[in-house]
């Protein structure tokens, strides 16, 4: 993956993280898998093109996010 692939996903995931953040503040913790997995189809949708074929570009982005979480919470 090239460094301008990885930037984008990256930028991508800082997005959707922020978003899911807003969006399970203060809900129950039965809602969150369906917000999560709903904005990751949404995101997904927009970076579908960039990563390599090995896996679906929701996957990639799951990936990313989880990342970009442990990165800001250290």
């Amino acid at each position: 993956m090239t460094p301008q692939t990885e930037n984008a996903l990256r930028a991508v995931a800082r997005k959707c993280r922020s978003e899911i953040l807003k969006a399970i503040d203060g809900r129950p913790k039965s809602e969150h898998d369906r917000i999560i997995t709903t904005l990751l189809d949404k995101h997904a949708k927009t970076v579908q093109c960039l990563p390599p074929g090995t896996f679906p570009a929701k996957r990639w982005l799951s990936f990313y996010v989880r990342q970009v979480d442990k990165e800001i919470r250290q």
